[in-house]
C-alpha cells in the first residue's frame, strides 16, 4: 500500500490513522468497495494474529471550552488601597504574602526613620498598581483572595499595632522605674 501524507502539514501518516498526529487534520478517506474493506479486515486480524499489535486510531478532541472575558484588576483601586492600607493593594491583587510584607514593612521602617517607611510606602503603591497592571495583561494569574486572607490581613496591624503599644509602655515603665503593678 502507498505511504499517505497530510494534506496539511505533509507528515507521513500512519496506516489506519483517522486524524494526523501531528497536526490533527482529519484524514480524507477514500470510498472503498465492499473486497478492499474485507481485504482491510483480514489484514487487520492477520496483524493482530502474527503480529501481536493492533493499529489505534489517532485522535485528537476538541472541547468546548466557554470563552469568558479574562477578569481584570482595577490598578487605580489597587494603588488607593496600598495608600490607606500598606499592603492591601497586594492582598487585592492576590499576593497575600507580599501584602503581609509590606504592612510589616512599612510601620517598621517608619519606626527606625521616616524617610525609609516613606519610600516603602510608595514602593508598596506602585508595586500593587504594576501586579494589577500586570494581570490585566496577563503576565500574571488572576486570583481573588481568600476570605480568611483578608480577615488574617486586616486583624494582623492591629495585633502588631496592640503588641508594639504594649511594648512602649513597659520600656516606659522600666526606664522611670515606675512600678507597673502595685501590690
Amino acid at each position: 500500500m502507498a505511504q499517505k501524507y497530510c494534506t496539511n502539514c505533509g507528515e507521513q501518516l500512519k496506516e489506519y490513522a483517522i486524524v494526523c498526529s501531528s497536526c490533527g487534520t482529519p484524514v480524507k478517506r477514500q470510498e472503498r468497495t465492499e473486497n478492499t474493506q474485507q481485504s482491510d479486515r483480514n489484514a487487520e486480524q492477520f496483524e493482530e494474529t502474527y503480529t501481536g499489535e493492533t493499529a489505534y486510531a489517532e485522535q485528537v478532541f476538541e472541547e468546548d471550552i466557554p470563552r469568558t472575558a479574562p477578569k481584570e484588576k482595577n490598578t487605580f483601586f489597587a494603588i488607593i488601597l496600598s495608600f490607606f492600607i500598606p499592603g492591601l493593594g497586594q492582598v487585592y491583587n492576590g499576593n497575600f504574602w507580599k501584602g503581609i510584607a509590606f504592612m510589616i514593612g512599612v510601620p517598621l521602617g517608619t519606626l527606625f526613620l521616616i524617610i525609609p517607611g516613606l519610600a516603602i510606602w510608595l514602593w508598596n503603591m506602585y508595586d500593587a498598581y504594576t501586579d494589577a497592571d500586570k494581570v490585566n495583561k496577563g503576565e500574571l494569574p488572576y486570583k481573588e483572595p481568600t476570605f480568611w486572607e483578608i480577615i488574617i490581613f486586616l486583624l494582623l496591624p492591629i495585633i502588631i499595632w496592640l503588641l508594639i503599644a504594649f511594648l512602649i509602655i513597659m520600656f516606659f515603665f522600666i526606664i522611670t522605674g515606675v512600678a507597673l503593678f502595685a501590690f
